[in-house]
């Protein structure tokens, strides 16, 4: 754990918490959790900063957004509910709901991307689509569109590195912002000071009781301030109070993957 004051001073912002869990919501452009270019300064650093200052256990961490992504971020308190969430993790029955500016149009109004997924052989940090990839399937709905840019919800089914990113791409709507998937200079990764994803509203069971709950994040500002610049604010505070073309959040249809 990080001593930096820099960690200390970071008010990490709780979603919600009982003696099971523990979910907060990540700010774009912090690491989630230690790893060998990011020793300290993460996210995982001043959640456990947080419970040392209560007097609590050090929690475990259920999943990982990229640097970039901002949004809910999920701990188990206790061994119990810890393997209560890995199995709903495992058989794909937490809904994690994803919003996203993109570049572009999607092929459809809704869909599913069910293509495979793998490293990137000549740029380790990106995700492609490859035949002897992973298997691995997003769901997508476009909430709506102006000026050259689509807002839409993303449901990644499997949970593959950076796999909303790739796929949205492969399908040609890579995220706003999104350096890593857009041609050098093309207009949509100098169009946001980062990929715009946000992972918004993530639901499971809880670990103690089995009541089917849902959790959110707040949109964060520049989310919001890129949207506006494209005349979608309107759209995504209407998302926001969960008027999703009229459909609730956690009830879209769904759409199978093969």
């Amino acid at each position: 754990m990080s001593t930096d004051p820099t960690i200390s001073d970071f008010s990490v912002e709780v979603l919600r918490e009982d003696e099971a869990l523990l979910a907060v919501s990540k700010p774009a452009g912090i690491v989630t959790h230690p790893a060998y270019r990011h020793p300290d300064g993460t996210l995982w650093d001043a959640v456990l900063v947080r419970q040392t200052r209560l007097g609590q256990d050090r929690p475990w961490l259920l999943h990982r957004l990229d640097r970039e992504t901002s949004g809910v971020v999920l701990f188990a308190k206790t061994a119990a509910a810890r393997r209560a969430l890995v199995r709903q993790f495992e058989r794909h029955t937490i809904q994690k709901r994803y919003l996203a500016l993109l570049a572009g149009c999607l092929p459809d109004h809704q869909g599913t991307i069910d293509e495979p997924l793998a490293r990137d052989p000549t740029d380790r940090r990106r995700t492609i689509v490859a035949p002897d990839g992973q298997p691995s399937c997003t769901r997508y709905q476009a909430l709506a569109t102006e000026n050259g840019v689509t807002l839409a919800l993303a449901e990644p089914v499997t949970g593959r590195t950076r796999q909303i990113r790739a796929h949205l791409a492969w399908v040609g709507a890579p995220l706003l912002g999104d350096a890593l998937y857009y041609p050098e200079r093309y207009w949509g990764a100098l169009a946001a000071p980062r990929a715009m994803l946000h992972a918004w509203r993530l639901g499971c069971q809880h670990p103690g009781t089995g009541v089917r709950m849902t959790i959110a994040a707040p949109i964060p500002p520049d989310f919001m301030a890129v949207a506006a610049r494209f005349e979608l604010a309107d759209h995504l505070r209407a998302v926001e109070e969960q008027i999703t073309l009229g459909a609730p959040a956690d009830k879209t249809e769904e759409i199978p993957c093969n």
